[in-house]
């Protein structure tokens, strides 16, 4: 039984098997040759220049994404995305809210103080 070592795994052979672990080298070179130091032009351009996604957008619509973000840059404009744009939102809300209470409150404690007033002059 031959026993050969590859990328820290122990694979066990016998000697009628040894095609398979040949062929097995060779996908493992051919994966493991393109990534890194000697990588060809094109396959570097392919992971890189040449993408037509940019995580789980399309590049064109990345940059349309990234050109209308420059554009708000350079008018001084802050760059906001929904997340900020519902924060907001909702402090406003929750401004405004607060004060009507505050306003509610205030007329309501206005009325009793000036009710009873109204009553003892008559």
């Amino acid at each position: 039984m031959n026993t050969t070592m590859d990328a820290g795994s122990e694979i066990r052979t016998s000697a009628s098997g040894q095609a398979p672990v040949r062929r097995l080298t060779e996908l493992r070179t051919t994966l493991l040759g393109g990534r890194g130091p000697g990588a060809s032009d094109e396959e570097v351009a392919d992971h890189t220049r040449d993408r037509s996604w940019l995580g789980a957008v399309p590049v064109s619509v990345e940059r349309a994404l990234v050109e209308r973000q420059g554009e708000h840059l350079r008018a001084g404009e802050p760059i906001v995305n929904s997340r900020v744009l519902r924060r907001r939102r909702s402090r406003s809300l929750r401004t405004a809210v607060l004060g009507a209470v505050v306003a509610l409150v205030v007329r309501a404690v206005a009325v009793r103080l000036v009710r009873p007033r109204r009553q003892q002059r008559p």
